[in-house]
């Protein structure tokens, strides 16, 4: 499976207000209204790190049609 079906498919599998928790990064994600938006940035990962992951994921999301957003 390549990362744009596999985008889709985890932004399919959550609920409206569901919660997508990334453990390499410590970043956690909502769905909401058609979008995933950074809720917030757990402590104990670098900074560099967790913007380096959310820059990423924002692209990788994208090239599926899905639009990342933040709010942390």
């Amino acid at each position: 499976m390549n990362y744009i079906q596999w985008c889709k498919d985890l932004f399919a599998m959550l609920k409206e207000g569901g919660e997508w928790y990334v453990p390499r990064s410590g970043l956690v994600f909502r769905k909401q209204a058609g979008a995933l938006v950074l809720e917030q940035r757990l402590g104990g990962y670098e900074s560099d790190w967790q913007d380096a992951d959310y820059d990423c994921i924002k692209r990788h999301f994208a090239d599926a049609g899905i639009g990342v957003r933040s709010h942390a």
